[in-house]
């Protein structure tokens, strides 16, 4: 297929989200470590006034001991709970990463491609995007200018 159309059988699947696995990886790395950097920085505040704060409330309150045991023990499960959610958040930051590059990376793999086949000497391949992708405009710039190129070279 000379001019890269897009099938019908080239939908978007999960499978293929990593056209370009070094760019968009290092890209959701990035994402990932700058949400990994605020959600400790923020479980660290967090937990340093939650123990110090139930720490006092516990030590100065009139309970009995397992009263105050079960307290400990709730603030710990809070703090488990505030980790999955945090590991969850880290998880959906990196996947929103990899989806987001995919918008990217795909119509660059097509740019890719037809320069190769213009290298072949396949002068009539044209880039065609699908309606969402990002780059449409320069894609349609692109194909413009080698229309023009080869009406040109037809005079």
């Amino acid at each position: 297929m000379s001019n890269l159309e897009p099938q019908s059988s080239n939908k978007r699947h999960f499978a293929n989200l990593l056209i370009n696995p070094g760019y968009q990886l290092k890209y959701s790395g990035y994402l990932l470590l700058s949400a990994l950097l605020l959600t400790v920085i923020n479980a660290l505040i967090v937990s340093s006034y939650l123990r110090e704060n139930y720490t006092i409330l516990v030590a100065l309150s009139p309970m009995n001991d397992a009263s105050k045991s079960q307290l400990m023990q709730e603030l710990r499960q809070l703090k488990i709970a505030i980790g999955l959610t945090s590991t969850g958040f880290l998880v959906l930051v990196a996947l929103i990463g990899i989806v987001l590059s995919h918008r990217t990376a795909g119509p660059l793999y097509h740019f890719k491609k037809v320069f190769e086949e213009i290298r072949k000497g396949n002068k009539n391949a044209r880039i065609q995007l699908r309606t969402n992708d990002e780059f449409s405009e320069v894609a349609e710039s692109f194909n413009e200018m080698m229309d023009t190129q080869n009406s040109s070279k037809e005079l």
